[in-house]
């Protein structure tokens, strides 16, 4: 497991479509950050604001890190060496989604920063600003459940990219919608809005379970396509 793990890791940090996400995340996050008419309120829900439609950035790398790793059989080498599937689906999850975590929450940590050295964020109960923090990242690890189970069960770079950026896009839609609120709640993106606008209207014990129960099934679903897939 520790070898999956440095392997991936060393291939994370060797990825050049990675360090690209995150610089774009950053620039795209500072443009509309500074664009926006709620930076005078307070910078960390300005920032957190935007993370949903920053969403695709996350699906975009899945494509290099996960969907290219069956066309070029890569996934195929470490269990043919020896290696669990259990173990290989872990190590990628963890890599992909700490690789996903840099992606979206990277500026948000950052400009929240910023923001408290400015003031204009408020930090006036500290519990209750990490407690915040601590939704956000749990979210982002939901958010980053969707792609990876997709790639997991389709096993190919063309769905691995499309099937997630249809549904980002009606995720968008339905969030729109006459029934956004309701819908919100049930989705780590829309949690993330109904946070930023300090409209969650829910307790955030039950934001937790829904995040995790999303986590929890995806992994399972990831764990499926890739037990019944032939790798050898």
């Amino acid at each position: 497991m520790n070898n999956l793990l440095k392997a991936e890791s060393y291939k994370l940090l060797h990825n050049k479509s990675f360090w690209g996400l995150f610089l774009f995340s950053f620039v795209l996050g500072s443009i509309m950050l500074f664009d926006s008419n709620r930076l005078t309120d307070d910078m960390l829900d300005a920032s957190l604001y935007n993370i949903p439609l920053m969403y695709f950035l996350i699906i975009i790398l899945a494509v290099p890190f996960i969907g290219e790793d069956f066309g070029n059989r890569t996934i195929h080498s470490f269990v043919s060496g020896g290696h669990k599937r259990m173990d290989v689906l872990l190590a990628k999850t963890v890599i992909y989604l700490s690789a996903s975590e840099g992606i979206l929450a990277g500026p948000l940590l950052f400009h929240s920063f910023i923001g408290i050295v400015m003031g204009s964020v408020e930090v006036v109960a500290v519990t209750e600003f990490l407690e915040k923090i601590g939704l956000i990242l749990i979210a982002v690890l939901a958010m980053g459940m969707l792609p990876l189970a997709v790639a997991f069960v389709f096993k190919d770079i063309g769905r691995t990219l499309a099937i997630p950026m249809a549904l980002f896009f009606l995720m968008i839609f339905a969030l729109n919608s006459d029934y956004s609120s309701q819908i919100a709640v049930l989705l780590p993106m829309g949690q993330l809005r109904l946070l930023s606008l300090n409209e969650l209207w829910v307790s955030k014990i039950m934001i937790l379970g829904i995040d995790v129960l999303w986590i929890f099934l995806l992994y399972i679903i990831s764990y499926i396509g890739l037990r019944h897939c032939d790798l050898k």
